[in-house]
Parts: structure tokens; sequence; C-alpha cells
């Protein structure tokens, strides 16, 4: 990444959230990063040329059902591509956003979104459903296409859908009152479009047991609260190489709570939201799976 392209990813970070990368020019570093979270994170945003980017990816591509959402940004932030998962990834209004972040164009190719109608598996992800069969997304993405009524109801094409839990890793300062770590959380969900109704389950560091605001949140909440000690957070922070703080690691005895303790909680999982801060509190949103 060249140090325009490395600024603007700052400038996209800072305005829309998430994590940053810098890989400089060596592409089979890129390749080996890629590899590292194509399947840690709901979207990924590069900047380099789009070509690129599809050999990249291409190896780790499996299904638009789970795949994340891929963009592709110039160095000049002048386009903002869709590459990968428009709909059930969300790329087509991550662009959206991303480029009215930096006053850029958005770049949609979707049929639907080029004839300026709703797909099925679109409204789906808005609602944070995941749509099965392919083949029934396909079936009825053509008939909008054709401008025909489609019912909610049985019929010879059946689509499921699925609801997804999140799964909320928590990380706060001693004394944080349940009130701020609920608006934190409801903060999170908020970007991601979600409600707060949707978190299942909440998770921490086991230094926080006896944290009065976290606990008395779980039972208000009605929700369980994993707790996961030091060593078990640091086997995820080296499986999946989560950026470490140094204030967090002196105070609980480990460099990341939030994220780690989150996917302490699932076998495979997708960021839905990685670690962001908030006042005392920092907020990881997992899809459960």
């Amino acid at each position: 990444m060249t140090a325009k392209g490395g600024a603007l990813a700052e400038k996209i970070s800072s305005k829309v959230g998430g994590q940053t990368f810098a890989k400089g020019k060596d592409y089979s570093k890129l390749a080996e990063l890629v590899e590292e979270i194509f399947a840690t994170f709901d979207g990924l945003i590069f900047i380099c040329a789009a070509g690129i980017v599809v050999r990249t990816i291409a190896p780790h591509i499996v299904s638009k059902l789970s795949d994340p959402a891929v963009l592709v940004v110039d160095e000049c932030g002048q386009n903002v591509i869709s590459l990968l998962s428009g709909h059930v990834g969300r790329a087509n209004e991550l662009a959206v956003e991303v480029a009215a972040a930096i006053e850029a164009n958005p770049v949609i190719t979707t049929a639907t979104d080029v004839e300026g109608k709703i797909s099925v598996d679109a409204i789906a992800s808005r609602l944070g459903l995941v749509p099965e069969p392919k083949e029934a997304i396909k079936a009825i993405n053509a008939a909008i296409l054709r401008g025909e009524e489609v019912f909610v109801t049985a019929g010879d094409v059946r689509l499921n859908l699925i609801p997804q839990n999140l799964i909320a890793g928590i990380g706060c300062r001693r004394g944080t009152s349940s009130l701020k770590i609920f608006e934190a959380i409801e903060r999170a969900c908020a970007m991601i479009h979600q409600s707060i109704e949707r978190v299942k389950l909440l998770a921490s560091v086991d230094a926080k047991k006896e944290e009065v605001g976290l606990v008395s949140l779980a039972e208000a909440m009605g929700l369980e609260i994993k707790f996961f000690s030091a060593d078990e957070l640091q086997e995820k922070i080296d499986e999946y190489k989560l950026e470490e703080s140094k204030f967090v690691s002196r105070s609980v005895g480990v460099g990341n709570v939030c994220e780690a303790a989150a996917l302490c909680c699932v076998e495979s999982a997708r960021f839905a939201l990685p670690k962001t801060s908030f006042k005392g509190v920092t907020v990881a949103l997992l899809w459960e799976k």
C-alpha cells in the first residue's frame, strides 16, 4: 500500500470504523494476510487495483451466503467498488457508506440494484437473517427483476430465513456502570444496523467476574455471561493475530479482551464489528454460527 493509500485507509477507518492493515507492495504478504482474515471479518476493504484483489481472494471464495463483503477503493479515493457479497454480505450498502464518508463514487453492479429494485437476500441481510437455499434466492430475485409479485407464503419455491445471534465481547474499566456498558453495546449494535435484542451472549475476561456493572447488566438483560482466563484469551489473540493494548495487558494480564473473549465462545465465527472503543468500554460483536 502506498503512503496515499495508507492515509486513505486511516480516513476510512476513522469514518466507518474497523481495523487497518498495511502490507506495502509485497503482494505475497497481502495473500498471507487475506488467508488469515478472510473468514474472520464481515467486510474487507482493499485500497489497490481490482485485479490484485480478485487474484488474492479467489482461493477463499466459498458462497454468497458466507463470504464477507469485499470492497475495492482506488488510492485516490475516487471510486468505491462493491466486488463480492453485495447483498447477503451487505457490500453494496457498505460501498455506499464508505463512498459517502470519503466523497467518492459508489460502484454497484448487481442487477436488482441497477434496476432500482431490492433483492430478497438484501432484505434478509438487513434483518440479520441468513437466506437459504441459494437456488431459491436466485429464483425469487429473477421474479423480482421480471416485475412479478412475490408473496411471503409457502409455494413452489421456498426460502428459509434463519436468524443470527450476536455475541458481545466486552472490556471495561473498573467501576463502569451497567448503564454505560449497556449504552456501549447498544451503540455497537446500531453501528451494524442491528437491535441490541440480537445479542444472546456476553463474554469477558475472568478478572471481571466481580465487576458489578458487568454482572448486573447480564442479569438485567437476562443473558448468560462467560468469563475466560488470560491464557484462554491469549490463545485466541495468537491464533487470530489480534491487536493488543499494553495498558489493557497491565490491567488484566492480557492485551485484548473483547475480541478474544467473543472468539472463545465459538468454534468458528465472523466479526460483525471488531473492537470498538467507547468511553470506558470496548465492544466486539461476533455473529454466532
